[in-house]
């Protein structure tokens, strides 16, 4: 009995050791003031992810969800998410094929409403991961940051084009004058 119960603990401790955790992660980025951002939530080490529940939390007053769509690893993945509520995105994801390996999962579309020197923390504040078997997955998270740039011009480029129309237009003129 007592070398039963040993081979059980033994066994316990090797496969709960055997391989590597599960992470989800979110990049950090850096994105111009009313711009918009596809924001990747990342797996790294996932091994038959048969479905995810994952809730997202932001500062409403830098950043504001639009949508969520299936990315790289997770494209065969059926989605559900939910954007309505302020500074939260909720999603549910779900592969019976499973996902495996490294790579964005899904990609959250964000308008950037904050101030330029602004950021805000995204935050998974609950990743719930089972594999195709139901079994509930270790994981590890990692929150990411995006911080709000300088809005690029979008008319800059405008300014140097009618400079150079302007100049072809002199050169003209000035050609016609002295051919007279």
């Amino acid at each position: 009995m007592k070398w039963i119960l040993f081979s059980l603990l033994l066994f316990c401790f090797i496969s709960s050791a055997s391989g590597a955790e599960l992470t989800v992660s979110i990049d950090d980025m850096q994105a111009a003031s009313g711009s918009s951002i596809e924001l990747p939530i990342v797996l790294r080490d996932a091994e038959d992810v048969g479905s995810m529940d994952l809730v997202l939390k932001y500062d409403a007053e830098v950043l504001q969800a639009t949508s969520v769509k299936t990315s790289d690893i997770g494209k065969n993945a059926f989605i559900e998410s939910n954007t309505a509520n302020e500074g939260e995105v909720i999603i549910a994801l779900a592969d019976a094929s499973g996902i495996s390996g490294d790579g964005p999962v899904v990609k959250i579309s964000f308008m950037v409403v904050g101030d330029a020197g602004s950021s805000c923390a995204v935050t998974l504040e609950e990743a719930k991961i089972h594999n195709t078997e139901l079994v509930e997955l270790v994981t590890g998270t990692e929150d990411g940051t995006v911080t709000v740039t300088e809005a690029s011009g979008k008319n800059a480029g405008y300014a140097s084009v009618a400079l150079y129309v302007v100049a072809i237009f002199g050169l003209c003129a000035m050609i016609i004058n002295r051919n007279e």
